[in-house]
């Protein structure tokens, strides 16, 4: 697993906005880093078919 991310592209697993404006780049604007024990998540859940 570990080499599988180290490995992958960011934009591999980020969404894009309607602008085609990725959504992680936009979030650590507005909410600042990650800690080491901190993940973002959609709300709603977008697999759910939550509109983002």
């Amino acid at each position: 697993m570990a080499s599988f991310l180290a490995s992958s592209s960011q934009e591999g697993f980020d969404l894009v906005d309607d602008n085609n404006n990725y959504l992680f780049d936009r979030t650590v604007k507005k909410l600042g880093a990650l800690a080491d024990n901190e993940m973002f998540d959609l709300e709603p859940a977008y697999i759910l078919g939550g509109k983002i």
